[in-house]
């Protein structure tokens, strides 16, 4: 068919090949006249090959510049197909809420290609639907078959695996009629713009898939983390003060296991909702090895599993007795897990002295109070315990949330002191060291710290 832009764009042809001869001699002459003055050869072949690479160069795109002024000039109304793709891009479209997504594509659509309104029907695709832009564009019914309607100028059918979609377009804006290359442009344009709704719904269903495997990681996270086990203590106390078989003082002392209980489960749920929270421990000496003893005793170990201590005297540490049960009760639960509930965990606790300290690379030269929680598991790579152990979201087990050891380093950092793990590989077990600093290490108001501990049993 004959088309007044096809012959507006062959001028934009003529015009570009009249220029590129006209660059193709002017480049000639001044190539010429460079290659006499150095060689004194007055025809030269690399004189031409310059002139006619510049101007094949400087062809195309002469053409195409001169064809989008043309129709900037006398074709303002027809589809600029660069613009089109620029304004549906798929990335603008995912960023969207969700039921926002369909209505912005048809707004954009009515944009590029200048029409009054523009309808979506996938009515005829599982959980499908209708939309339109605006709100109010004419409705066609669903058992609605043919490619016409008397309020739509054009029905496009759009790729999908599942079923027939649509898109209908209504009349242009300025109320021209469309010609066979404007169809072909817009069909061209129901390809892209079904391509970039797949690509931003499929962004919103990996990101809900992403929100639910976190919910899902962290409720099988809190279930088998340290809530499992404080959920234990409390059945355990309940028991027991339901049985009636205590006195008045055993009473007392189950209701403050209670409240310690409640508290401990309160700062675990505060800490997971918010891992980056400040950690600002509360310091005061602290009999380390008196926190560890009423730890083991105090939690509910499987039946099959046997504990092994070996604890040195040690003086007193700086540390928040709170925040630092919290972070062995992970480590014993990582090792029960890694166990499966069987085999033996080793909890031992010495001093390490400044002369070791500095053998073994810790860079200082005072003493440090160091916990070991060694265990029969399932082991770890150097590679992970280099480049993921003790990092947000970084867990080798398939229940794991990866927060427990990462709130553990931050709370023993924020002590002044380390938390590191060895591993022999697979299956070979893991251990975790905890070194602390001592409570007002070499000063003169701390020299007996066991006349502290002394003290505080007699009060």
């Amino acid at each position: 068919m004959f088309s007044f832009r096809r012959v507006v764009h062959s001028f934009a042809y003529f015009a570009a090949t009249l220029a590129a001869i006209a660059v193709f001699v002017l480049v000639l002459m001044l190539a010429e006249s460079a290659v006499y003055a150095a060689t004194g050869q007055p025809v030269s072949v690399w004189a031409m090959a310059i002139a006619a690479i510049t101007a094949a160069f400087g062809y195309a795109p002469l053409v195409q510049g001169l064809q989008r002024g043309l129709d900037r000039i006398f074709f303002r109304h027809q589809l600029d197909m660069l613009a089109a793709i620029r304004q549906l891009g798929a990335g603008d479209l995912a960023q969207l809420p969700i039921e926002d997504v369909e209505r912005a594509l048809l707004e954009r659509i009515c944009m590029v290609s200048y029409r009054r309104y523009a309808a979506l029907d996938e009515r005829a695709l599982p959980d499908g639907g209708w939309f339109s832009f605006p709100e109010d564009a004419p409705l066609i019914e669903a058992d609605h078959d043919s490619e016409l309607h008397d309020d739509y100028v054009l029905r496009l059918k759009l790729p999908s695996v599942n079923g027939d979609a649509y898109l209908w377009l209504g009349p242009r804006c300025d109320g021209r009629p469309m010609d066979a290359e404007e169809r072909t442009s817009l069909e061209s344009l129901a390809r892209f713009s079904a391509m970039s709704l797949e690509h931003a719904r499929l962004t919103h269903q990996q990101a809900e898939a992403a929100r639910l495997d976190s919910l899902s990681r962290v409720t099988r996270q809190l279930h088998s983390h340290d809530l499992k086990n404080r959920l234990h203590d409390l059945s355990f106390l309940a028991h027991h003060l339901g049985s009636g078989k205590l006195d008045e003082e055993d009473v007392q002392r189950m209701l403050i296991a209670i409240r310690k209980v409640t508290g401990r489960m309160q700062t675990l749920m505060q800490r997971m909702s918010d891992p980056n929270a400040p950690v600002d421990p509360n310091l005061a000496p602290l009999d380390l090895v008196a926190l560890l003893k009423s730890s083991i005793r105090d939690r509910l170990w499987p039946e099959s599993l046997q504990i092994k201590q070996n604890f040195e005297a040690l003086p007193a540490v700086a540390g928040d007795a709170d925040l630092l049960q919290g972070v062995f009760e992970n480590l014993y639960d990582n090792a029960v897990q890694a166990m499966q509930g069987q085999g033996q965990i080793c909890i031992e606790a010495r001093l390490i002295e400044s002369k070791e300290c500095a053998d073994q690379g810790q860079g200082v030269h005072a003493d440090l109070a160091e916990v070991r929680v060694q265990d029969q598991g399932c082991g770890m790579t150097k590679a992970f315990i280099k480049q993921r152990l003790f990092h947000l979201f970084a867990t080798s087990k398939s229940n794991g949330l990866g927060i427990g050891l990462y709130l553990s380093r931050r709370i023993v950092e924020a002590h002044g002191g380390t938390i590191t793990a060895e591993s022999g590989g697979a299956r070979k077990g893991s251990t975790f060291i905890v070194r602390l600093p001592l409570w007002q290490n070499g000063s003169d108001s701390n020299s007996s710290d066991e006349g502290y501990f002394n003290r505080k049993e007699k009060r």
